[in-house]
């Protein structure tokens, strides 16, 4: 079959049953998004940051659905808070940014050293041939679930209408989805076995097996700089344990050790502002109850792009917001009162307030009435 790289491309991901596919609108990838369109009769939004973007293809592997990201060589840098994440955990399906690299500037604000920029983040990557570009894409994918990390395709978008041949063949797999908090949870309690681990991908020949750290029981067992922050939540997550629902993501943050036992309450965590975009990947991978936790400092520092992301996607996602009105994971800086609600000006309908989070009745009725709705619900929850 002879098509040119962008359809080549989008024929590979049809192979390979890749129905989740993010886009930030850029040179190479604009053209291979509108053939992925066409090809796989399918019509994804755009994004508009690749941060987001990254994260809901990532969210959406962890549980089992093979992803792409389509993004310049630039983007990457404005997803690297999400990548280096991401590195620390464990994906379930193959997950693949497709990075195009506009090498002569011809569309671009500047001539960017990518490869350069991949190794400092150590995500793997291949570098794609015109003339191989199918079996590059297959490749990665494969190279992704073999590995259980992230990967990265380098595409020269100089060449994105270039014509190649390939013979097409079925990749599709099914994979099960099995919760693993040290696995998904980026969390400092796990940091040190999450970098063993880590290392021990990089390494070809370390086959080494890796003691895993105990699950201490949360907050009991918490250390003592963290006790106390972490047990202002307690009263929250002893009722909603009892809504949880499908699939939980976090921030790394104080709340988020309600991941560990006896709650169980949170299954995948990255940076912070990042559970809104791994819900959403959740979500459209077929999880149809699925809870975002983030505070307000998380939130308003980068959480709001993936609140946009979900609002444009008319993904009926429940967020709750931990209303601290201050910086509670860096040390209490304190955030200025006005300012999480005007970014939410736009989500009055969606808004549902805990005035007092010591009230089961109150709390019960507001986690219930989200539960029930068939759209967006944003329970800020005031301390």
């Amino acid at each position: 079959m002879k098509a040119t790289v962008a359809d080549t491309i989008a024929y590979a991901l049809q192979d390979l049953e890749v129905n989740i596919l993010t886009h930030v609108p850029g040179y190479g990838g604009t053209e291979t998004f509108e053939s992925y369109k066409k090809i796989n009769m399918r019509n994804p939004q755009i994004s508009f940051h690749e941060e987001v973007a990254y994260t809901i293809c990532h969210g959406a592997s962890i549980v089992g659905k093979r992803s792409a990201c389509l993004i310049k060589a630039q983007g990457v840098a404005k997803a690297a808070n999400s990548v280096v994440d991401s590195l620390y955990t464990s994906v379930t399906a193959g997950f693949v940014t497709f990075i195009f690299d506009d090498n002569i500037g011809s569309h671009s604000d500047n001539i960017m050293e990518i490869e350069a920029l991949l190794k400092g983040l150590s995500l793997p990557y291949i570098i794609a041939d015109t003339i191989t570009i199918y079996d590059d894409v297959i490749n990665a994918f494969h190279k992704s679930e073999e590995e259980q990390q992230p990967f990265a395709i380098i595409i020269n978008a100089t060449e994105i209408l270039k014509e190649t041949e390939f013979e097409q063949q079925s990749y599709r797999k099914s994979f099960t989805y099995n919760r693993d908090i040290l696995q998904h949870v980026v969390h400092p309690l796990f940091a040190q076995y999450q970098y063993d681990v880590f290392k021990n991908k990089k390494s070809v020949n370390n086959n080494s097996e890796i003691e895993k750290p105990k699950l201490i029981q949360v907050p009991n067992e918490l250390p003592p700089h963290s006790k106390d922050a972490v047990k202002k939540y307690q009263q929250f997550f002893d009722l909603f344990k009892n809504f949880k629902g499908d699939v939980v993501t976090g921030d790394t943050s104080s709340s988020s050790s309600y991941a560990l036992p006896p709650y169980d309450a949170i299954d995948i965590v990255t940076y912070i502002g990042g559970s809104i975009p791994l819900a959403i990947g959740a979500y459209l991978a077929g999880n149809r109850y699925t809870w975002a936790m983030t505070g307000d400092f998380g939130f308003i520092a980068a959480g709001h792009l993936g609140l946009l992301e979900a609002s444009i996607r008319q993904v009926p996602l429940k967020i709750v917001i931990f209303n601290n009105k201050q910086a509670a994971a860096t040390g209490g800086q304190p955030i200025p009162h006005t300012i999480l609600y005007k970014i939410l000006a736009g989500y009055e309908k969606f808004i549902r307030n805990i005035s007092n989070s010591t009230d089961p009745f109150e709390v019960t009725e507001i986690l219930d009435e989200a539960t029930q709705a068939d759209e967006l619900r944003i329970i800020i929850v005031n301390y």
